[in-house]
């Protein structure tokens, strides 16, 4: 679609009519960063909030990391991933399943931005299925790892409001014997 309008006031985002996931991706991850905006307006472990606050700016250095430069480091992966580990050390080792999504307020919002970072990931895996761009690998790494590490973030929440978590039990799928 041709854009309605010449007059720049008129359009919300340079790329709106594109006609290509890597549009879908950039909106995607944009309301990735304001969930995660969300959730720093709120009541947070300080230690939660060291975590949301260094990884918002990263959710939109990954957003402009497919149309422009790569904007997401080793390093980068590697802090989230330390990150992670440390939240999934304080749930002494972390969750054995799956759990239903709520407890806390702030939990909840947490599991709402993890839905969001996993439409991010789909968003990569269209731009990757269109054979237009591959986006770099560790795009999807971080981005899946955002979603893993927004999920351990909301247990952690619970963990600390000793808000109890119940474990949804899957009838369709098995769990793997451990």
């Amino acid at each position: 679609m041709k854009p309605v309008s010449r007059d720049w006031d008129e359009f919300c985002y340079p790329f709106i009519y594109e006609d290509s996931p890597i549009c879908d991706f950039e909106i995607l991850s944009d309301e990735l960063c304001c969930r995660v905006g969300l959730v720093l307006t709120m009541s947070l472990d300080e230690k939660i909030r060291d975590v949301l606050e260094r990884l918002q700016p990263n959710i939109y250095h990954l957003n402009g990391s497919v149309r422009g430069k790569l904007a997401i480091t080793e390093s980068d992966l590697a802090e989230l991933k330390a990150d992670y580990h440390s939240i999934r050390d304080q749930l002494e080792g972390g969750f054995k399943g799956f759990v239903l999504p709520g407890g806390h307020e702030v939990s909840s919002e947490l599991h709402l931005a993890r839905c969001q970072a996993k439409k991010v990931v789909r968003a990569l895996v269209m731009i990757e299925h269109s054979g237009k761009k591959s986006p770099a690998p560790i795009l999807f790494k971080y981005s899946n790892l955002i979603a893993n590490t927004l999920y351990a973030l909301a247990s952690l929440t619970n963990h600390l409001h000793q808000v109890e978590e119940v474990e949804f039990v899957s009838k369709s799928y098995s769990m793997p014997k451990k």
